[in-house]
């Protein structure tokens, strides 16, 4: 065989049609997974509710979760606005009893240590019991938040989650993979 053959062969393996083919078939898998079955979205943050940990103006990926704790930073739908969506930690789950006082956030009955928030919280929360297959969400910044402390509703249905802040893509300097701060009953880092 000569070499002109061979180089028409390597040619047609890795440029031709059928690699075309394949190699769509190989990108377009990762597409579908993430975009089919675990409901990849893109928001911007709209308020400074989440600082220091998201910034106004950052832009994010989320994608669903099989499950959602104490401690994940979450977009979910707007319960005071129809059709808009906001973006808060979830610092109770259903069965808990949260509480706010003297600046600290109690989580069935344990302080729990935030590292992340902006300031210790001004206001004072009364224990307060979630029914199973809701959630409780405030924003890091609390004092500069409005959430689940000072809404009428304050326990908020999982279902309405769109998903796990996963990744900053916007702006550069920030971009990078989220980490989450996971809280246990005493608040302790998990993870």
């Amino acid at each position: 065989m000569s070499e002109n053959t061979n180089n028409s062969t390597v040619r047609s393996v890795f440029f031709g049609r059928q690699s075309g083919y394949i190699a769509f078939i190989l990108l377009s898998v990762p597409v579908i997974y993430l975009f089919g079955f675990r409901h990849m979205s893109f928001f911007m943050v709209p308020s400074a509710s989440m600082e220091p940990t998201l910034m106004t103006g950052d832009h994010l990926v989320t994608l669903t979760a099989h499950q959602y704790g104490r401690g994940d930073v979450v977009v979910t739908e707007d319960p005071e606005e129809k059709g808009a969506f906001i973006v808060k930690r979830i610092v109770a789950v259903g069965g808990d009893t949260v509480a706010v006082d003297g600046g600290a956030l109690y989580i069935n009955g344990h302080y729990v240590s935030e590292p992340y928030i902006k300031t210790p919280p001004l206001y004072f929360m009364p224990p307060f019991k979630l029914p199973d297959g809701n959630v409780f969400l405030l924003g890091d910044n609390r004092n500069n938040s409005e959430d689940a402390h000072a809404w009428t509703d304050k326990a908020q249905p999982e279902r309405n989650i769109i998903g796990k802040v996963r990744f900053i893509y916007y702006p550069y300097d920030r971009a990078g993979r989220f980490m989450h701060f996971a809280l246990g009953d005493l608040g302790q880092y998990v993870g």
